[in-house]
């Protein structure tokens, strides 16, 4: 989906109809995620998916993201969390999976290989769900697609010219930016991380421990109506 239809706050998803094998149809997008290289992927109710506004603020406060300003996927350009939790009101699933990785590997240039598996399973999964009848799913994923993907780039070309998106087959907004609690939403499915920096995030975690030996994750999800 592209980033324009993304920022169209009058948006509201079909209402939707139920369809045939629902949970056989829910079940088959979580063996998909888990085929395209996701370790794990649950389903949890749309209702459930804690937004608050402080993660997307973290963007940009009291140090400052690398990415912050430079994607439309990205605060303070991204949609706000409170549009967002309106939104959300359209949906009755989210697919979530998460890939484990070593802290080590998520806090050095191995980060930025994930984080593209990550939005490349988002938008795999996204066009999936459409052609199983979710015709308004929408995938988030971790990350600034302008780092991720257009690094080599002076300037998005979305922000700076208004032009199309030159990766909509793989670049997806941040979880983050549209202030989805990172940490809640791994407790609410049982997956256990490690913190990577309990200085300055140590709501994001699960574990009370210091990340030494620990493996952690990066996530992304589907919303389905």
């Amino acid at each position: 989906m592209s980033f324009n239809r993304w920022h169209n706050r009058s948006f509201v998803p079909h209402q939707h109809i139920a369809m045939p094998n629902e949970k056989e149809n829910l079940e088959g997008l979580k063996a998909q995620a888990r085929f395209l290289g996701a370790t794990d992927a649950a389903i949890i109710p749309a209702h459930s998916l804690k937004v608050e506004d402080r993660f997307a603020e973290m963007c940009a406060a009291p140090t400052r993201c690398a990415s912050y300003g430079l994607a439309p996927g990205c605060p303070p350009h991204a949609i706000k969390p409170a549009i967002f939790r309106e939104q959300l009101a359209g949906y009755r699933y989210i697919l979530v999976f998460k890939i484990d990785a070593p802290i080590a590997d998520l806090m050095n240039e191995r980060r930025l290989t994930i984080a593209r598996e990550i939005h490349r399973i988002a938008a795999t999964l996204e066009r999936a769900a459409a052609s199983r009848g979710w015709a308004q799913a929408r995938g988030l994923a971790a990350g600034s697609c302008k780092e991720l993907f257009c690094g080599a780039e002076a300037s998005c070309a979305v922000l700076a010219n208004q032009l199309p998106c030159l990766r909509p087959d793989v670049a997806r907004p941040s979880l983050s930016a549209m202030g989805v609690d990172f940490a809640a939403l791994a407790q609410s499915v049982g997956w256990r991380f490690g913190r990577i920096d309990p200085a300055t995030a140590p709501e994001q975690s699960t574990d009370s421990e210091p990340a030494m030996g620990l493996m952690g994750l990066m996530a992304g999800l589907v919303l389905l109506a």
